[in-house]
């Protein structure tokens, strides 16, 4: 009775939404507004603010100072000191002397790291605190912190010198694989621009030695107010917010001249650029195709309608890709695409894939074949419907779920208004745009632009291999010419292969109640059914629209023999690519198209059972899911297939990665060396 009281309601409120979006025409060139429920100015030293009171979580506020500074303002000699600067935040300023800060915040329950922290990129350092506000002076003082990092850092020699062993610290612990590569790609990446030189970690000999008044310069230059914003989003006033705001940052002033702003460009080439990157810790082969092109506005209505045609042409070339994949013959491992951006002025398209060691030029040329085939055939309506169908249930959920998002991505929201003019109209606004512009969007439009995405000038081939004796390594020259070769290869159209069916063919006969009996101090109604089964229910408003269910038994993997162990872990995995209820993996998500609704086994070494989630309205076809993965969990050759192919590719660089060593190594201490904590091997 409650579920359907409830789910009444949501069709009331989505007929009225509905009404509203029919009343409400939205132009092509109208401006995307700012969302009415923010609190935004511009203080008169040029300093902004964003402003928004939220209630999830209760009692606790995100704090945010954005500076438009990083280590691309950094001179040659000033190498990683913005990444210092930050440091140096939490280590004396006008307000709190050194070691401060930290203990005052840590004094209210909010620990370094978690709830105070810091992090600086190319183009922006962003200081974040998530504090308590049941006691004003902690959001007060917040605040000042904020407006010490702004404008009233001590920046003392001896605490310096203490932070410099820090932060090359911080750099040390980032060498490895993962650094060699990207100390390779990145010049190729960012090729011929100030990114490819100015990794915000810096260099340690300069943090070492860079003099004091060479940090002081950088913050007197950059750390400006009018390069400046506040955000501000939490269980406060906002009122209250906006004068504590105007009262603590109103007095900050510029410490120095206005400085020329450094070149940010990132050129578009014409040339395709590669990059073939080995390493003997690296443990598994891959290869990008990447594809730059000027970033265009997002502040129109136009503008928004293109980045969902774009959304759109991901999909469906993931979609593809996972067939792709499953296919005995395939020559990857998965592959994905994704629209991205590359800097400020630059997005990027990129179809990726893993390959099996010595597969690269195998894995770049199915790449550009399966490009060549959306150049010529573009996508299918069916592909099209689907889409469609994911994207109008995305946006739905998050509009029925709009009371209940978290300050924190309310927060980080506002900082890219601030860094990357990203438009925040608020779910409401999209909720209804959305409603209007998806049935006009067609098959061929995704087709045109996925053509356009995928032209051939200033793209960057990236790949990657393990460094090993028997792994043959092609040149550049050589994984190029696989381009070639895969765009000569003849394509035919995508058959794109749907079923009419649903979840169940036949529904099971409707089992008996046997008992039924609550738990009042928990809210739970055990509902026990005639075959032994138990129900536990719970009614919370944590989500407004989503169902949390499990079934669970005791057992799990410990009930295999030690010679079976093996199969008994991966079985849930198997099941989960494999399919249910006669239903091969991807068909059934073609069938789920547009439904909020999930069923997942899984097996630890203490239990089993299976996991899902549902919309309310769609309880029942997850439930068919999880009777389906219950009692006909799938067996697909072609998904077993693909199952060995990854474990092989995983395995064949098993001991390269030390994390990886010492993991294993220390399970197996931990477990007296039990079969359990063995790791899997070829």
């Amino acid at each position: 009775m409650i579920i359907t009281k409830r789910l009444l309601r949501t069709f009331a409120v989505l007929l009225l939404v509905a009404a509203a979006a029919a009343a409400q025409t939205f132009n092509p060139q109208d401006v995307i507004p700012l969302d009415k429920a923010i609190h935004t100015a511009t203080l008169t030293n040029g300093l902004q603010y964003f402003v928004r009171q939220n209630s999830r979580p209760a009692k606790r506020v995100s704090l945010r100072l954005a500076v438009k500074a990083g280590s691309v303002n950094e001179t040659d000699d000033q190498q990683g000191l913005a990444h210092l600067i930050e440091h140096m935040a939490f280590n004396g300023s006008e307000h709190f002397k050194p070691g401060e800060l930290v203990s005052f915040f840590e004094s209210t329950g909010s620990r370094l790291g978690p709830h105070v922290n810091a992090y600086t990129s190319f183009d922006e350092t962003v200081y974040m605190l998530d504090l308590p506000t049941d006691k004003p002076e902690i959001v007060s003082n917040g605040l000042t912190a904020l407006a010490d990092f702004a404008g009233g850092l001590t920046l003392s020699t001896e605490e310096i010198n203490k932070e410099r062993g820090v932060v090359i610290e911080e750099w040390r612990g980032g060498l490895g694989a993962g650094s060699r590569i990207r100390d390779k790609q990145f010049p190729i990446l960012f090729y011929k621009s100030r990114y490819a030189e100015r990794l915000p970690i810096g260099k340690p000999e300069i943090l070492r030695n860079a003099p004091p008044e060479r940090l002081r310069s950088f913050y007197d230059t950059w750390y400006r107010p009018d390069r400046m914003a506040v955000v501000a989003v939490g269980d406060v006033d906002a009122g209250d917010l906006e004068k504590d705001i105007t009262a603590t940052f109103g007095g900050l002033k510029a410490r120095g001249p206005v400085a020329p702003q450094p070149d940010r460009t990132v050129p578009i080439h014409q040339e395709t650029l590669t990059s073939v990157v080995t390493d003997p810790e690296v443990t598994s082969s891959n290869v990008q195709i990447v594809r730059k092109r000027p970033r265009e506005s997002e502040s129109r209505v136009g503008d928004y309608r293109r980045q969902l045609i774009e959304r759109f042409v991901d999909h469906m070339f993931d979609e593809r890709f996972s067939d792709v994949a499953r296919k005995p013959d395939s020559k990857i491992l998965g592959a994905g695409a994704s629209n991205s951006s590359l800097s400020r002025g630059v997005s990027t398209f990129t179809i990726a894939a893993g390959v099996q060691d010595g597969k690269l030029e195998d894995g770049v040329a199915t790449l550009a074949t399966e490009a060549k085939r959306v150049r010529e055939f573009g996508f299918g309506t069916t592909e099209m419907e689907r889409a469609k169908k994911w994207m109008a249930a995305f946006y739905e959920r998050a509009y029925n779920e709009r009371d209940k998002t978290e300050s924190g991505q309310l927060a980080a929201e506002y900082i890219r208004v601030f860094l990357d003019d990203e438009p925040s109209p608020g779910i409401e606004y999209e909720y209804r745009l959305v409603q209007q512009l998806l049935p006009g969007i067609t098959v061929n439009e995704a087709s045109a632009l996925a053509k356009s995405l995928l032209a051939d000038n200033s793209r960057v081939v990236l790949a990657v291999s393990p460094q090993k004796p028997n792994i043959r390594i092609p040149s550049d020259a050589e994984l190029q010419a696989a381009i070639t070769v895969g765009n000569a290869a003849p394509v035919t159209e995508w058959i794109d292969t749907t079923s009419t069916r649903g979840v169940m063919e036949r529904l099971p006969a409707t089992g008996a109640v046997g008992s039924r009996r609550t738990i009042d101090s928990l809210g739970v109604t055990i509902v026990k059914f005639g075959n032994g089964v138990e129900a536990w229910l719970k009614p919370t408003d944590f989500k407004n629209d989503q169902v949390l269910f499990s079934l669970n038994a005791s057992g799990g993997t410990s009930l295999a023999p030690p010679a079976d162990f093996p199969e008994a872990s991966m079985s849930a995995g198997y099941v989960g690519i494999a399919g249910v209820g006669g239903l091969k993996a991807l068909d059934m998500q073609k069938v789920l198209a547009g439904k909020l609704a999930s069923a997942r086994p899984f097996m630890s070494l203490s239990s089993h059972g299976i996991s899902g989630s549902a919309a309310p309205a769609q309880l029942e076809t997850a439930l068919q899911l999880l009777y389906q993965t219950f009692t006909a969990p799938g067996d697909d050759s072609d998904a077993f297939a693909l199952l060995k192919r990854q474990l092989d590719a995983m395995l064949a660089n098993r001991g390269r990665a030390p994390g990886q060593v010492f993991a294993e190594k220390l399970a197996q201490v931990n477990s007296s060396n039990h079969y359990t904590s063995q790791p899997l091997t070829t």
